[in-house]
């Protein structure tokens, strides 16, 4: 189903807004709905991503990062919301892992 970008887009910025006002809930139906719309937009998965760990659920916010490794998303930044996930979700080993590679990265950026 191929939908105007400019749906896409409303979905997108009124659930990252929602998100960044404390309404989680509206932010994550908003952003279901872009991500059913468009499963491999990469913006509207790591909004969804960061949007699933401020409501408390790391551990789909680390399904939606691996969707987002999947698609090849290579930012740096990803690293940290990985580790951010893995904190919240008790997997504090793999957490510091991923935080340190988020800091090499960004230290020796063209080691990657």
């Amino acid at each position: 189903m191929s939908i105007p970008d400019d749906i896409l887009q409303l979905l997108h910025a009124l659930g990252h807004i929602y998100a960044n006002h404390g309404q989680t809930k509206r932010a994550l139906v908003l952003q279901l709905i872009a991500s059913r719309l468009e499963p491999e937009n990469k913006a509207v998965l790591r909004t969804l991503a960061y949007t699933f760990l401020n409501d408390g659920a790391p551990e789909r916010a680390l399904a939606v990062i691996a969707r987002l490794r999947a698609l090849n998303e290579d930012d740096p930044s990803l690293d940290l919301l990985h580790s951010r996930a893995l904190w919240e979700a008790g997997h504090e080993i793999e957490a510091r892992r991923a935080f340190r590679d988020f800091l090499d990265r960004r230290r020796h950026p063209s080691h990657v």
